[in-house]
């Protein structure tokens, strides 16, 4: 057995003990020397990327437009300055309804943040109805997020560094997965909070989700993350869903809203944050 899956096992042992997570960062604590003595983001399953499928659905690299890129970058630095500035390392990324761009931008946020040097990123799959990430990626993986939460894969079988990508981690999901909310709160989850903490300041961990509307699981798990980042497409997303989206959400920290597709800049991928 390796070092790290000696550590996962270490981690996952204590976590058996202590479901709640009123002291996330202290359960998976044995993981924090495996980091430092092996770099986790290099030791563990390396998958290769699609660049045809990631062109088909606008992920950077596959986007061969520098506005995009641009785009991107500019949207970076707004949300790790915020960020910063709260110590904030966990962002839930999701929308009113079904095709605003909330992958996409979850994607691309995770990939741009991960090409600042001095960041990483763990991007994860939690839209657990309907996951795409590994589609949009063009992946093929053994085990993704659903195998682990029904107890058929252990955590260092679903973490995937995809070829390429430098500090870019993924946690991809295969297949949908119905009562996805019974699984939020569950103690295998609560595994895989813990382990997304304990990568230190310079790790931000994004999660896209479901659309809030869609199922209860973003008001199940926003007391888990930091922050959410809400994206909406103009065109698309209607004013009263957005109302009560913005409505269901206000006991949590609201990051920016993302403008998707906006007729007021040039390109089908532009974005505006405020």
């Amino acid at each position: 057995m390796s070092r790290i899956q000696k550590a996962l096992a270490k981690a996952k042992a204590t976590a058996s003990h202590d479901r709640k997570l009123s002291q996330p960062r202290g359960i998976a604590s044995s993981l924090r020397q495996a980091v430092k003595n092996t770099g986790i983001f290099k030791a563990l399953l390396s998958t290769k990327i699609d660049t045809a499928a990631m062109a088909r659905y606008r992920i950077l690299p596959g986007v061969d437009d520098n506005k995009v890129a641009t785009a991107y970058k500019m949207l970076r630095t707004r949300i790790l300055q915020r960020m910063r500035s709260n110590n904030w390392n966990s962002l839930l990324v999701t929308g009113p309804g079904p095709n605003e761009g909330k992958t996409i931008t979850a994607a691309n946020l995770a990939i741009s943040i991960s090409k600042d040097i001095n960041q990483s990123t763990i991007l994860v799959d939690l839209d657990l109805p309907r996951p795409s990430l590994t589609e949009y990626f063009g992946l093929t993986v053994d085990a993704g997020l659903g195998e682990f939460l029904k107890g058929e894969a252990n955590l260092e079988d679903i973490i995937y560094v995809p070829d390429g990508l430098e500090r870019l981690t993924m946690i991809p999901n295969r297949e949908p997965i119905e009562n996805s909310s019974d699984l939020i709160a569950s103690p295998r989850m609560h595994e895989l909070i813990a382990w997304t903490r304990d990568h230190g300041d310079a790790t931000v961990t994004i999660f896209d989700m479901p659309p809030v509307l869609a199922t209860d699981d973003v008001l199940a798990f926003c007391e888990y993350v930091d922050t959410v980042l809400l994206v909406v497409s103009q065109g698309m997303t209607d004013r009263q869903a957005l109302a009560k989206t913005v409505q269901l959400l206000s006991d949590y920290e609201l990051l920016g809203v993302i403008l998707n597709r906006s007729s007021q800049i040039v390109g089908q991928t532009a974005y505006s944050y405020y």
